[in-house]
């Protein structure tokens, strides 16, 4: 009687220790169940790629918000994540992206284009749980990545691009 009276306690014990180490986090587990994943970044991410890149777009942002690609031909990829309509506009420019003038919610390309900036190409509406991609030729240099959907810009959806 007196071995069993002993023996609870430390089977109790025992038995915790198990269901707390089953309960732990194991980053090397094979399964997610039960963790969430942002694919928001609020602070600045660069990302080195070579030809190829995926930037995911979502409420109003690009993940990574700069890329580093080696420059030629890169393929963009980019899903929407979000719930809204997004795309992805590169602009070659040496000016700050978040620095362009937005009339009526857009930022105008025809006006970026004619004080001699460049736009190399763009992902137009991609749907909301869709992806696109595109294959741009980079030159060396740096490039603006916008949402031109009207507003998304001003609510801070920019970022960039430098091709090495």
């Amino acid at each position: 009687m007196r071995t069993r009276a002993i023996a609870a306690p430390f089977l109790s014990v025992a038995l915790a220790a198990v269901f707390l180490t089953a309960c732990g986090d194991d980053n090397n587990s094979g399964g997610n169940a039960g963790t969430t994943t942002s694919t928001a970044t609020t602070t600045t991410a660069e990302q080195t790629a070579g030809k190829s890149v995926e930037i995911k777009m979502g409420e109003y942002f690009f993940d990574p918000k700069d890329v580093t690609v080696s420059a030629g031909d890169v393929k963009i990829t980019a899903p929407n994540t979000g719930k809204v309509l997004h795309e992805l506009v590169l602009i070659k420019t040496n000016k700050d992206p978040g620095s362009f003038e937005a009339s009526g919610g857009e930022v105008d390309e025809d006006a970026i284009e004619a004080s001699g900036a460049t736009i190399p190409g763009e992902i137009p509406d991609v749907e909301p749980g869709k992806t696109k991609s595109a294959t741009l030729k980079l030159t060396s240099g740096k490039y603006a990545m916008i949402c031109n959907v009207p507003g998304h810009y001003e609510q801070g959806m920019y970022g960039s691009v430098t091709a090495k």
